[in-house]
C-alpha cells in the first residue's frame, strides 16, 4: 500500500492540467489500476527489505502493465489526475476497481477448486 501512496503522489505532482476529454475511460483506467494494485501485492508478498529494490521491481511491473494495456505513463498520469480532480468520478472509479478485484478473487478461488 505504501507503493500506491508513492505512485499517487508522483502522479499528482507530475501533472499540471488534464481534462475529461483527455482521460482514459473508467473501465480501462480501472483495469490498469487493478493490475497496478496486484503488482504492489506481489512485491509486498516478497518481503524484500530494501526499499530501492522494491521500487525497482515496481517500476518493472508497472512498465509491463502499461505495455499490456497499450497505455503510456503520461496518459496514465493525466487520466489519474483528471479523476482525482473530480471526487465523485474518482469514487466511482475505485468502486469499479473493487468490483474487478472481487471478480478476479472469485474466479481465482473457483479455478483452484
Amino acid at each position: 500500500m505504501k507503493y500506491l501512496a508513492f505512485v499517487l503522489l508522483f502522479l499528482l505532482a507530475s501533472c499540471s492540467q488534464s481534462g475529461k476529454e483527455a482521460r482514459l475511460d473508467q473501465e480501462k483506467m480501472a483495469q490498469i489500476l487493478v493490475d497496478i494494485h496486484v503488482d504492489e501485492a506481489k512485491i509486498s508478498g516478497m518481503e524484500i527489505v530494501s526499499a530501492d529494490t522494491n521500487l525497482l521491481l515496481f517500476h518493472v511491473l508497472e512498465k509491463s502493465t502499461l505495455k499490456k494495456h497499450r497505455v503510456d505513463s503520461v496518459t496514465l498520469v493525466h487520466s489519474f489526475h483528471a479523476y482525482v480532480r473530480e471526487p465523485k468520478e474518482f469514487i466511482k472509479l475505485y468502486e469499479r476497481v473493487n468490483e474487478i478485484m472481487e471478480q478476479r478473487k472469485k474466479a481465482s478461488e473457483t479455478s483452484h477448486r
